[in-house]
């Protein structure tokens, strides 16, 4: 073997040269030793020169106003982070290649842990300390690529060029106190192309599908509300009448200038298939959370993962937690940090059909470019992401199939945002009704992983899918949620619409539209209960088989916004049993105590253990973390039944 400093420089010497056609130069800006020299670390930017003649990039929207460099193509800059074993001996020949989402990992506790203080800051990897390293233990090669171009300095981000054009866009606010007017440009907004806009319009409604009220042009101003008497400023709108707490205040005006948002979906499909040039890896993974989970959606549905030699740029997908959607990512004026949960994102082209794998892969199947993909939801995307209409008709009537390359694992009772422990009513500034939902899809995760490159190595038959089928699903109403004293079960949700952004939407990425009109509104569908309130149909970890309490997917935050359809974002419900039958009688709870369910905590243990081999078994948990889920949810009952 090559002692590892003159590894480390043929490494880097490869990945200098231009191997790709539209990968035209990596700038390693720094090199060094990663996790005590188990790793080694590149950081740098990917520089990107694409021919936008090509039918593969003709796709981007805004393509063709792009400027041109003096061969002809479109150049843009992303920051990129790589970690691989110095040990070729210990590499698994595997990429994974994630999205960041916002900026930030959401590897971090479920492929690895930090220490208690630390954080994975991607380009400040040097200082992190991990608890938890299963990820490289495993001997992947893991890389991060940016691609928004709207964050903060010091995030990894991407430096796109803009679009010399001049069209409609919308800001939208929800006021939570009396504001005078806010800040346009920076994330998910855009500065006015000037500040006088005659026929800018400012419109307020007080529910998502009404069409409210238009203030007079003579209500609004484009200047600093914290100086209206300021110089005119394109940046800023000012409100004349305080806005009313509650309400939507969309302001529709011409902006100028906005960045080709769509590159960034060439990055990924670029830089994956460049990491299998030189030798080294053999299979690229990718991987998204959330955010980034509806970016790989919209990659593979505009047919992103085609590379310009006709090959499949990834060799499989796991894509978490994204729901049915997909999300604002290659339009003009694209907004990538729309969550698609929350009201603001309701009306932007972040949930829209297709949303079965039958249309969102048909450029794939058609370029036989199809990776293997591994969908995980949490109870959350069937509450607040329109979860089953990835496989259900949009009225709720039939199930639709996967892709023969598609898996589907419902992680049942785990929410999407995940909460600390002991369980609390509020964290981070938000307050909740009910206890967060501190469940976490970990072990699932871990095991998926290898399953997902098992099978893109080895062809190896991965699980079968394991979620709720047409059967075990119902609309909101007709759930029988059992009777629990003090909760709720909600009256409303998230609703979702077929959006008409205009005719230039669909072939141009163009909004002439604003606010879009609503069509039909589609069917949502949740899991089924059982009699404690805990979802039906999906893949029950071990604290979930033996619960100490209904694991859901919604809460409410507070104060609650039932004109808005709002529930609490991502964020689930964690209701702990009654601990004696007792107490349980006494308060009119309908579930069963905990007495009555386990013994004492030598059978609770039992219990988890047994579900915990049994998930082994079906490979959906590896044997080496029986151990220590046991030990937690050991802790768990410990705390819970002594409080």
């Amino acid at each position: 073997m090559l002692p590892m400093k003159r590894a480390a420089i043929v490494f880097l010497l490869s990945f200098c040269a231009v191997a790709h056609a539209e990968l035209v130069r990596l700038e390693i800006q720094s090199r060094s030793p990663w996790l005590g020299g188990r790793y080694e670390k590149l950081q740098g930017k990917a520089h990107f020169a694409i021919d936008p003649k090509l039918e593969a990039n003709q796709r981007i929207a805004d393509i063709s106003y792009a400027p041109l460099n003096s061969q002809g193509k479109v150049e843009f800059v992303t920051d990129f982070v790589l970690v691989r074993p110095a040990d070729e001996k210990q590499s698994r020949h595997a990429a994974l290649l994630e999205v960041p989402n916002r900026g930030v990992t959401q590897s971090n506790g479920f492929f690895f842990s930090t220490a208690p203080g630390s954080y994975f800051e991607l380009l400040k990897l040097d200082a992190v300390a991990l608890s938890d390293s299963f990820l490289f233990d495993q001997g992947f090669t893991v890389a991060w690529l940016g691609w928004e171009a709207d964050l903060e300095p010091g995030a990894i981000g991407a430096t796109l060029p803009r679009a010399a054009v001049t069209s409609l866009v919308r800001d939208s606010q929800i006021a939570e106190d009396p504001l005078r007017g806010w800040r346009l440009g920076g994330r998910n907004s855009y500065c006015a192309s000037d500040a006088d806009q005659p026929n800018a319009k400012l419109i307020v409604r007080s529910r998502i599908d009404e069409a409210g009220e238009q203030i007079p042009r003579s209500g609004f101003a484009f200047a600093d509300p914290r100086d209206p008497k300021s110089a005119p400023n394109p940046c800023f709108v000012t409100l004349h009448e305080p806005a009313v707490p509650g309400r939507i205040y969309d302001l529709i005006y011409q902006g100028a200038n906005p960045e080709i948002a769509g590159l960034g979906l060439a990055a990924f499909r670029d830089f994956a298939a460049y990491l299998k040039k030189d030798g080294a890896v053999s299979r690229v993974l990718g991987y998204g959370y959330s955010q980034s989970g509806r970016f790989l959606r919209d990659f593979l549905y505009r047919g992103f993962n085609e590379d310009e030699q006709g090959k499949p740029a990834f060799d499989g997908l796991f894509i978490a937690s994204a729901g049915a959607g997909r999300g604002s990512f290659d339009h003009r004026y694209a907004m990538p940090g729309q969550a698609g949960n929350s009201v603001l994102s309701i009306t932007r082209p972040v949930d829209l059909p297709p949303f079965d794998d039958a249309g969102l892969l048909s450029l794939a199947v058609r370029s036989k470019t199809v990776p293997k993909i591994f969908y995980t939801y949490s109870s959350t995307e069937y509450w607040a992401r329109f979860g089953a209409l990835a496989y259900t008709a949009t009225d709720g009537t039939k199930e639709l199939p996967l892709h023969p390359n598609s898996r589907l694992y419902f992680i049942s009772g785990t929410p999407h945002s995940g909460a600390p422990f002991p369980p609390s009513k509020g964290a981070r500034g938000s307050r909740w009704s009910n206890f967060a939902n501190y469940a976490r899809a970990t072990w699932a995760f871990r095991a998926l992983l290898l399953d997902l490159d098992e099978w893109t190595a080895k062809a190896t038959r991965p699980p079968d899918s394991v979620y709720p089928h047409l059967g075990d699903l119902a609309r909101r109403q007709d759930v029988k949620f059992p009777h629990i004293p003090g909760v709720e079960f909600p009256s409303w949700m998230p609703r979702i619409w077929r959006l008409d952004f205009g005719p230039d939407y669909a072939t141009k990425g163009v909004i002439d539209r604003e606010p879009p009109a609503l069509g039909e509104q589609f069917a949502v569908l949740v899991p089924a209960v059982k009699p404690d309130g805990n979802d039906i149909g999906g893949v029950e970890l071990p604290e979930i088989a033996a619960p100490l309490g209904t694991f859901t997917g919604w809460n409410y935050a507070l104060p609650t916004l039932p004109n808005l359809d709002y529930l609490a974002g991502l964020f689930g419900s964690f209701i702990p049993f009654a601990r004696t039958a007792e107490e349980r009688k006494s308060s009119g709870d309908e579930r069963l105590s905990i007495e009555e369910r386990y013994s004492n905590k030598a059978a609770y243990t039992k219990q988890v253990t047994h579900a915990a081999k049994d998930l082994v078994g079906r490979r959906l948990m590896r044997a080496e973390d029986v151990n220590a889920a046991v030990a937690q949810a050991e802790a768990h009952w410990d705390h819970l039944t002594q409080q």
